[in-house]
């Protein structure tokens, strides 16, 4: 199923969730003052997938931004600006009230909790095992 999304929502949407690129990115086919989706917005709408939650409200707003910080915290920062990690913050996820995508309405925390701790323990598993597999390789030479 496709990802959709809808930002009209968005109080003051054109500057939030839009801007103009800033230089020509070839490989995209991007040119200089192209509008574009704001790269925060298009963050938060592949978190959506993440944290389970496809309608970011004012009431809701808190919840999204700790389970984003959780997946940020297990998986790494979402966004990079000037070669630093650039996490989503919680003026992000409120900027951005109204935003609305197709990947469900509310997951249940317990759900969400068990779906990545799941993954990032299998995650660590085949961490561990190549780097045994490495170690043992090393010490046989």
């Amino acid at each position: 199923m496709a990802l959709h999304w809808d930002t009209s929502n968005v109080a003051d949407n054109e500057s939030v969730c839009f801007s103009e690129a800033p230089e020509d990115w070839p490989m995209s086919g991007v040119k200089k003052g192209d509008r574009m989706l704001n790269p925060v917005t298009n963050a938060l709408i592949w978190h959506s997938l993440n944290t389970g939650i496809g309608v970011i409200t004012r009431e809701n707003a808190d919840e999204v931004f700790a389970r984003i910080s959780l997946v940020e915290t297990l998986y790494g920062a979402s966004l990079r600006r000037d070669g630093e990690d650039r996490p989503i913050t919680s003026l992000d996820v409120l900027q951005h009230v109204g935003l609305r995508t197709n990947a469900g309405h509310h997951e249940s925390e317990t759900s969400f909790l068990k779906r990545h701790a799941a993954a990032y323990l299998r995650e660590q598993r085949e961490r561990g095992t190549r780097q045994f597999a490495e170690a043992e390789k090393a010490e046989a030479l």
